[in-house]
């Protein structure tokens, strides 16, 4: 199985398992049409607007796994901050979180100990952390000429906290769920 083929089966069997969470058998169905329709932006605020209101407990792994369905069809920015407000899920080990946002402020790459001059110019912003291993998966991204990060992350790096003496990984924006797989196969 391609790595294609391999992202499409992981989004369909996660837009399954997202659609459970909701509250009702008839959210579900809206969340799959959208999904089967190709109108992704609108079933992931569907989706979120359905789990605020009902304050439906997501677990931290979730919500890192909505972020990332979220980036993938251009809607994190939209998101983010409804993925932040959701309902957390008490129950099991939290191993998987969002890093805090007054921890992620972009930062260049020199200032994290990374020397790859693929990101020269560029501002990491980290992003999602394993508490267990404490590996970071970040985003990377121009600044426009007005001071703001591009929209899209032009990169995606999966690195040791800095304690570590561990390579950094670069992937291209392509590549998130590769990224997204290497993170989550945390030993």
């Amino acid at each position: 199985m391609d790595g294609g083929s391999r992202y499409e089966a992981y989004e369909a069997e996660l837009w399954e398992r997202l659609a459970v969470l909701l509250p009702s058998a008839e959210d579900a169905e809206n969340f799959r049409d959208c999904h089967e329709t190709g109108r992704q932006e609108a079933g992931l605020g569907f989706l979120m607007h359905r789990l605020i209101e009902h304050r439906v407990p997501v677990t931290d792994r979730t919500r890192a796994e909505i972020e990332v369905l979220a980036e993938q069809w251009g809607e994190r920015l939209a998101r983010h901050d409804e993925v932040v407000a959701c309902a957390r899920d008490s129950e099991g080990e939290v191993s998987i979180r969002l890093v805090p946002d007054d921890a992620s402020s972009p930062v260049g790459p020199d200032r994290l100990g990374i020397t790859d001059p693929a990101l020269a110019g560029l501002l990491v912003v980290p992003w999602l952390e394993c508490l267990r291993c404490r590996q970071v998966l970040d985003r990377v991204h121009a600044q426009e000429p007005w001071g703001e990060l591009g929209y899209l992350a032009a990169y995606y790096t999966l690195r040791r906290s800095a304690t570590s003496d561990s390579a950094t990984e670069i992937f291209d924006e392509a590549d998130l769920h590769s990224a997204f797989e290497k993170f989550l196969s945390c030993t």
